[in-house]
């Protein structure tokens, strides 16, 4: 069990895995995406319902906050956002900042990340 951290880390407490990312995903479409949108730029189904939307993943800050952060905004909650504490297990809060990093680098990315050999059958 992962029981204190440093929300400054920038780093997982276990390697980092295809695996990892992919429960990551999963749990953030179970317990993020209704507000933060499956994109995470803030437009999940509660704010379409007259919620406040949430800050996007997009946003200058979030792109520059440590993965700790995003494991303890989901702990500890932050403004209107409760506590996950209890609903989400300390490994998958690790899995969902991973996974929230992936949201933040693919929209970041460009066709100079794609290798040539996936260019080529690209239109």
């Amino acid at each position: 069990m992962i029981s204190s951290f440093d929300p400054n880390t920038d780093t997982l407490p276990f390697p980092l895995t295809a695996e990892v990312v992919e429960r990551g995903r999963e749990r953030f479409n179970i317990y993020c995406s209704v507000c933060h949108g499956e994109t995470g730029e803030g437009y999940g189904v509660v704010v379409h319902r007259g919620f406040t939307k949430p800050a996007s993943f997009f946003e200058d800050r979030l792109r520059k906050a440590p993965l700790g952060y995003f494991y303890d905004v989901t702990t500890n909650g932050y403004r209107t956002m409760a506590s996950y504490a209890i609903q989400i297990e300390p490994k998958d809060r690790w899995a969902i900042a991973a996974y929230i990093r992936t949201l933040q680098s693919s929209q970041a990315a460009s066709t100079n990340n794609v290798p040539l050999t996936t260019k080529s059958g690209m239109r």
